[in-house]
C-alpha cells in the first residue's frame, strides 16, 4: 500500500457509526468504492474499523428501538418491529379455500399477544 491516500480511521469510523452506505463513506473520504473493498480486504485496521463503526450504530438504534418499545408509554410500532426482527415475530394470515368456494382467513391473535407476554409487555397497557 505504498501509493495508497491515508485515511482518517476516525472519521471513517463516524462515517459508518451513522449508517452511511459504502458509497457515501467512499465519497466523504474522497476515494472509490473499489478503494474501499480493496482496503477492505489488505488493511485490517481499516476492515476493523469499518466493522465496528457500523456495529456502533446498529447498537445505537437497536437500543433506542428497546427504549422506545419499553417505554412507559410504549410506541407500539417499536414494540412490532422488534418482536419481528429480535422475536421470531411474524404476520400470519391463513387462508383456507373449501371445495364451496368460501374463504376463512384466520389471524392468529393468541400468538401475537403470547408473544408480547413473553417480551415483558402486558398487553392491555396497549
Amino acid at each position: 500500500m505504498a501509493n495508497t491516500k491515508p485515511i482518517d480511521y476516525e472519521e471513517l469510523y463516524n462515517l459508518a457509526k451513522i449508517g452511511l452506505s459504502e458509497e457515501q463513506i467512499a465519497v466523504s473520504l474522497g476515494i472509490s468504492v473499489s478503494t474501499i473493498a480493496r482496503r477492505k480486504r489488505d488493511d485490517d485496521t481499516f476492515a476493523d474499523t469499518l466493522k465496528a463503526g457500523k456495529q456502533a450504530g446498529i447498537s445505537a438504534v437497536t437500543n433506542s428501538l428497546f427504549e422506545s418499545a419499553t417505554a412507559d408509554k410504549p410506541n407500539t410500532s417499536a414494540q412490532i418491529f422488534y418482536l419481528k426482527n429480535r422475536g421470531g415475530w411474524r404476520d400470519r394470515t391463513e387462508v383456507d379455500a373449501n371445495v364451496s368456494g368460501g374463504i376463512e382467513i384466520t389471524h392468529d391473535i393468541d400468538a401475537a399477544l403470547q408473544a408480547l407476554r413473553d417480551a415483558g409487555v402486558d398487553p392491555s397497557s396497549l
